[in-house]
């Protein structure tokens, strides 16, 4: 295989998910660096991103700030933003065992992958 096309291959497309997303409502307040707050809530999130419902308008490519459970006040970059909704990567990728503490915090329940077997009598 040529290199070209063993990184086409192992490159996702922009639009692809490069991490398993776990689904969360979350209230909370997002910024645009140099504006105010606006109503946001979390829908989904990763290690690498979230989806929310945007109360405000936010451009694409644009740097926010939001405030997570647990996590603090993270930036993330505007991938998408369509409809009352808003895609973002996070600037720094998110830990897996502090995304857990959100999802924790949030009484998100783990991924199937992530759950441990019961025992039934």
């Amino acid at each position: 295989m040529h290199i070209a096309a063993k990184v086409a291959v192992e490159t996702p497309a922009p639009h692809q998910r490069r991490a398993e997303r776990e689904a969360i409502e979350v209230p909370t307040t997002m910024r645009a660096l140099g504006y105010q707050g606006h109503d946001v809530v979390i829908r989904n999130i990763s290690t690498m991103g979230f989806m929310a419902d945007a109360d405000g308008e936010f451009d694409a490519e644009s740097i926010v700030r939001v405030r997570l459970p647990s996590l603090g006040t993270v930036s993330a970059r505007v991938v998408w933003a369509k409809g009352g909704q808003i895609g973002c990567e996070f600037t720094h990728e998110i830990d897996l065992h502090r995304l857990r503490a959100v999802l924790a915090a949030t009484g998100a329940a783990p991924s199937r992958r992530d759950r441990r077997p019961r025992l039934v009598s």
